[in-house]
Formats: structure tokens, C-alpha cells, sequence
């Protein structure tokens, strides 16, 4: 599996913050609580932001935090990522073996970017994903990188 590398600005995500094992219900009640008290969103679409340590922060990209109510404002640095797609019928754990060797393959070139010294993915919700229960759907999960230099630090 080959990955797609680009490179994001710095990302501000509005949403709530919870415990990976409750993700449905932090969508849940992100949901809700947007329903109620919307704000201004760059885009449609919808970011999950996994740590390694267990965490995670769902909400939309927001060009600033001003006007988002009762939310958290949570931003990501500017980086490279390696963007993977992941069917979701096949589980959204499925291609991490995948993106684990394709790590450890260009370790030589790239190390996971940390965020206060913990690893972390992104799941983003766009226009290739059509709803978690449709055979065609697609999450995409980037990972963030640093390029190592030419003696591998």
C-alpha cells in the first residue's frame, strides 16, 4: 500500500475531546451539541484526531476560535502527511500492519510526527467516505511526518 504524501497548513479543529474506546459516543454528542450551537467550518468535513496514549479530539476545521460556543479549539502544526485510504466495511483497523511496514520501509526518509511528545493520526471524513455502514466507503487516515536529514535524525 502506497500512500499519497502532501502537506497540510496548520489544522484547527472545533469539536470535543474523549477516550478512543467511546468514540461513537463523542461523535454522538459532538453532534448533538453542534445541532444545537453550530459555528462557521472551513469545510464539511470531519476530523477525528487518534493519540497513541488513548485520546481523541472529533470536530469540524474552523478558521479561527472565535464563535464556536462551548467547544474546544484544537490545533494540529503544519506538516507532511502520508495519506492512507482505509475501505471502512473491511474494519478501520485494516490496513494498519499496512501502514506500520510502509513506516518501518522509509524510516531511512520519514519518523511519526508527535504532538507533546505523543504519536497521533488523523481520520479524515470526506467525500470518498458515504457513511460508516456503505460498502464503497473510505476513511482516510493521515499520518503526520518529519523528514529526517541525510544522516537519519
Amino acid at each position: 500500500m502506497q500512500p499519497i504524501i502532501m502537506v497540510k497548513d496548520e489544522l484547527l479543529i472545533a469539536g470535543l475531546s474523549g477516550i478512543g474506546s467511546d468514540t461513537g459516543a463523542v461523535w454522538a454528542e459532538f453532534d448533538k451539541q453542534y445541532k444545537a450551537h453550530p459555528f462557521s467550518e472551513v469545510d464539511e468535513n470531519g476530523y477525528e484526531v487518534r493519540f497513541d496514549s488513548g485520546g481523541i479530539n472529533v470536530g469540524f476545521s474552523v478558521p479561527s476560535a472565535d464563535g464556536i460556543g462551548g467547544f474546544s479549539a484544537f490545533s494540529l502544526p503544519a506538516a507532511e502527511y502520508a495519506v492512507f485510504d482505509v475501505l471502512v466495511a473491511n474494519g478501520y483497523d485494516s490496513e494498519n500492519t499496512a501502514m506500520d511496514q510502509w513506516l518501518a520501509d522509509n524510516a531511512d526518509t520519514y519518523s511519526q510526527l508527535e504532538l507533546d511528545g505523543r504519536k497521533y493520526v488523523v481520520e479524515f471524513y470526506g467525500e470518498k467516505f458515504r457513511g460508516g455502514n456503505q460498502p464503497d466507503s473510505v476513511v482516510e487516515i493521515w499520518i503526520p511526518l518529519v523528514r529526517r536529514d541525510s544522516h537519519g535524525q
